[in-house]
């Protein structure tokens, strides 16, 4: 059961010394000679994206939340770009294998990676990992951002949050989550640090087994992303008390977030986007995010997000990169004190 971006790219000028050295209007020259080459290359390469089918890896296993997403914005890219966008599951080792594969594909833009909160948070639970993704990746743009709800199943001796607070606070009250690292472990644990509550992670391999061992009264408490637990709060199986989200869901209006329980700490939001091998022209990079932000505005595209209860985000490489990053800083030093690992 228990089982990060890529600044733009910069040339750097080759320094040399001693007789050799190039004078200034030398490099000078060679500089005008070397732009007049590379520009008509690249404008062309990033006119003609894409062409051929390009591949969306997806780190985890078919039929999660990071999945459909793939899947909605694969149909719009095809349709607006002229190519196939295939959706490529490589699951395991929390995520590595698959992003492993794009850093080291071809930076091309025909392999993309939509990546998620282990980009920030691995580091942290891994001793090494074969990639920085920091430096390895670049980021196309910020797809979702969605609290985790914190429910509670028909035999649950808890009414509202509070009751598991108090208990927890009195003894051990295990919570299930569907995986180490996810925002629903991160966050009770930061309340544990927090607030002295004594929240036990029980780890599952998915959001399912984990829903069906709450529904069952086997654990009293669910952290879990509305998009997989909204099926079974919609037929009364799970009754929410709080979420993470920064805001509150519209629809579970009447939830209150854990900040105005009291309990800002615990807020958190699981995040996705898209994502490139590092050297992948900026030209393709801007191509890419202008097509989704595109997507982002169609009515089918936001609906079928809405309907896994997530509004997507959107904006710039810049933003998503600077997302990644600060994620980062705030998880890590939680999975680092308390020497949380993956399994």
């Amino acid at each position: 059961m228990r089982h990060s971006l890529h600044p733009d790219d910069v040339a750097h000028p080759v320094q040399c010394s001693g007789p050799g050295t190039f004078n200034a209007q030398r490099r000078t020259v060679l500089a005008a000679g070397l732009s007049a080459l590379a520009g008509p290359a690249f404008g062309q390469s990033a006119a003609a994206y894409p062409s051929q089918p390009v591949r969306i890896v997806v780190p985890s296993a078919p039929g999660g939340t990071t999945d459909l997403y793939a899947r909605i914005l694969g149909k719009a890219l095809g349709e607006s770009l002229g190519q196939p966008f295939v959706i490529e599951n490589k699951p395991g080792a929390g995520s590595v294998i698959g992003t492993d594969a794009v850093v080291k594909s071809k930076a091309d833009g025909h392999t993309l990676l939509f990546g998620s909160l282990p980009l920030s948070t691995n580091p942290g639970l891994m001793a090494k990992l074969p990639y920085d993704a920091q430096q390895d990746l670049r980021p196309v743009i910020h797809i979702s951002a969605q609290g985790f709800v914190v429910s509670v199943g028909p035999k649950s001796p808890f009414a509202t949050f509070a009751d598991a607070i108090a208990a927890a606070k009195q003894r051990d009250v295990p919570y299930a989550t569907p995986g180490i690292g996810t925002v629903g472990h991160l966050s009770a644990q930061m309340l544990n640090v927090e607030h002295g509550t004594r929240f036990i992670h029980v780890a599952y391999r998915g959001s399912a087994p984990a829903i069906q061992d709450v529904v069952a009264g086997q654990v009293d408490l669910l952290f879990d992303a509305m998009a997989s637990s909204s099926a079974a709060i919609a037929s009364g199986q799970l009754r929410p008390v709080a979420t993470t989200n920064a805001t509150r869901f519209a629809a579970l209006p009447n939830v209150p977030t854990l900040r105005e329980l009291g309990y800002a700490a615990g807020e958190g939001q699981a995040y996705s986007g898209l994502l490139v091998p590092a050297a992948t022209p900026t030209e393709i990079v801007t191509k890419l995010n202008a097509a989704l932000n595109a997507a982002f505005k169609r009515p089918d595209v936001r609906q079928s997000f809405e309907r896994l209860n997530v509004t997507p985000v959107g904006g710039t490489p810049d933003a998503f990169g600077q997302l990644i990053r600060q994620e980062g800083e705030r998880w890590v030093p939680l999975i680092r004190r308390l020497g949380l690992k993956a399994e």
